[in-house]
């Protein structure tokens, strides 16, 4: 819930959530319309989708236990290298690293002077890195101090050097370098009459939560000052979803149904 989300909107979903899915046989056993439903309002609809999949899997081959190896956690869907590590070592109390963006971003700058703000090196050659620095024990606090460190002295923009615990050690310190905005290419987000498509997306979700609709009537729900010229604009976004298992069109003859994808 909290990739690509605020921590301090993800806390209600996630109490919510877990009252309505305690464990993962509950969500297992879940249509993806509840499911879904249950997600509205966090966006990007594709993790709930993954997650109850995760659950299904889990449910069926782990007796509805998360398995206890890395490589097990890892053919699990929507679970990769830093979310298996980050598993295996705060909830089950192991000893290994876990590298998200700010442990690379430290020891991206810790151990080389950095050419900009932006500057990480290889994220594989971070993992080695972190595995070497790992202390034999506590790792669960060592790791998490990491990402405090990074999320809250060595940040991205006009990072706190004065007040780093590791100033003295750092290749990058006071670096100039560090206050050059980052270079990188503005990504314009698809939009249609001044609203973002992710909008549009999750007003769609939200429209066919009690049942199916035709496009038409999708249109009228989530468009503003719907017109009829704007349906195939709605028809492209309907039919991307279709393609992500979202939702379901019923073509009847010239008629579409829509609901959310069972």
């Amino acid at each position: 819930m909290a990739q690509q989300t605020q921590v301090s909107r993800v806390v209600v979903f996630y109490n919510e959530w877990l009252r309505k899915f305690p464990t993962f046989s509950a969500l297992a056993k879940a249509s993806k319309p509840d499911v879904l439903r249950q997600w509205s309002g966090l966006g990007y609809n594709s993790r709930a989708l993954r997650l109850h999949a995760l659950a299904k899997h889990v449910s069926k081959y782990f007796n509805g236990t998360l398995p206890r190896t890395v490589d097990e956690l890892l053919q699990l869907s929507g679970i990769g290298k830093y979310t298996a590590h980050a598993i295996f070592c705060f909830a089950f109390g192991e000893n290994v690293a876990v590298v998200d963006v700010n442990v690379r971003r430290i020891y991206s700058r810790l151990l080389w002077k950095v050419r900009s703000a932006a500057d990480l090196k290889p994220e594989t050659a971070i993992w080695e890195i972190a595995k070497s620095y790992l202390p034999n024990r506590r790792a669960a606090e060592w790791n998490q101090a990491l990402m405090d460190l990074g999320a809250l002295v060595c940040t991205t923009r006009n990072p706190k050097c004065e007040i780093c615990p590791v100033n003295m050690q750092c290749a990058s310190e006071f670096s100039k370098a560090l206050l050059k905005k980052p270079t990188s290419e503005k990504r314009t987000e698809l939009s249609f009459k001044g609203i973002p498509r992710r909008i549009y997306r999750g007003r769609i979700l939200k429209a066919l939560h009690d049942k199916p609709l035709t496009s038409r009537q999708i249109g009228r729900r989530v468009i503003d000052h719907f017109k009829l010229h704007d349906l195939k604009w709605m028809n492209g976004i309907l039919e991307k979803m279709e393609g992500e298992a979202l939702i379901t069109i019923h073509r009847i003859g010239a008629r579409k149904r829509v609901s959310i994808a069972r």
